[in-house]
């Protein structure tokens, strides 16, 4: 089921113009929208939302217009601001109740949502404080609570991280990715930062000056826009048979002994991770750590810039 599309959408500001953008997002993955500020990803989100109209093209949100069909297409969709504006003069729990309420929620369904999301986002103890003394991480924390109430089919996300400690941050990664698997969400979240997309995303949307450069698997993306993949390799010892099958895996440019770990440079058409450690195990070597050591989503998009441009 296809819970966003967008063909050839432009919003013209004048002087700025955002598009055309063209995306479809399937039910249950995690898309992230990545580019600097002021790239046009919270207008993406607000053409999604019905809360711009775009100049020209298509947007569907549920299949449905979001600017006509407005309430319906938003029925089921949860939504979390950059810069959330929530009455100081209330608490959580009042906030809370008030969007649970137009949500169409029971008073015991409400009850209920409300304590669980207050727990799923770390505010059961500031439950009963006024916003205004909340600090901005606290509100921003509120601001995805009300977003989960429902539950959402969809959840869109402007920012989200914005604030929170880095605890917190890898919290919601994984709160983001349970309903994910588990409900079949779909999260739509927007963010600069490379490693906070590549953690948790499994589509990326590129956005730079307006234009989506690519949209796709961030695995596709990576192994079409660098040259090599970079990757550091632990071991207990460091046997020469060892580092020389290593050195004839397919795909394996080079191998580097560097301080305590191997650094291997390997084409990016090809994953050589699992060959690495099925070597290492049957020579009867143990395997401390293996990762990529580049910032490489990073790398990739920059490349991906230099060719547009």
């Amino acid at each position: 089921m296809t819970v966003l599309f967008l063909e050839q959408a432009t919003k013209d500001y004048g002087l700025k113009k955002i598009g055309p953008i063209s995306m479809s997002v399937p039910s249950g993955e995690i898309v992230g929208l990545l580019g600097p500020n002021g790239s046009g990803k919270s207008t993406i989100i607000r053409m999604s939302l019905g809360l711009a109209r775009p100049t020209s093209g298509t947007v569907r949100l549920m299949g449905l217009d979001p600017l006509k069909d407005h309430v319906a297409a938003l029925k089921s969709v949860g939504y979390s601001p950059e810069l959330p504006n929530i009455q100081t003069f209330m608490t959580p729990r009042e906030f809370l109740s008030l969007i649970a309420k137009e949500l169409g929620l029971d008073k015991e369904e409400r009850k209920k949502q409300i304590e669980s999301v207050l727990e799923e986002v770390g505010l059961p103890s500031y439950a009963d404080v006024k916003v205004g003394k909340l600090s901005k991480g606290m509100v921003q924390r509120l601001s995805i609570a009300q977003a989960l109430l429902g539950p959402p089919l969809v959840l869109i996300l402007d920012e989200p991280m914005i604030g929170i400690d880095p605890a917190g941050v890898l919290h919601f990664r994984s709160v983001f990715q349970r309903l994910s698997k588990e409900n079949k969400t779909t999260v739509i979240l927007s963010s600069h930062v490379m490693s906070e997309v590549e953690s948790l995303c499994s589509k990326v949307a590129l956005i730079h000056s307006g234009r989506l450069l690519y949209y796709g698997k961030i695995e596709e993306f990576i192994r079409n826009a660098v040259k090599s993949r970079m990757i550091r390799v632990e071991l207990s010892s460091y046997p020469e048979t060892l580092l020389s099958s290593i050195r004839n895996i397919k795909g394996v440019l080079s191998v580097t002994m560097k301080d305590s770990h191997l650094v291997v440079e390997a084409e990016p058409s090809v994953d050589v991770r699992a060959e690495i450690s099925k070597l290492a195990v049957e020579a009867g070597v143990g395997l401390l750590s293996i990762g990529y050591t580049r910032d490489e989503l990073g790398e990739a998009y920059r490349n991906m810039i230099r060719r547009g441009e």
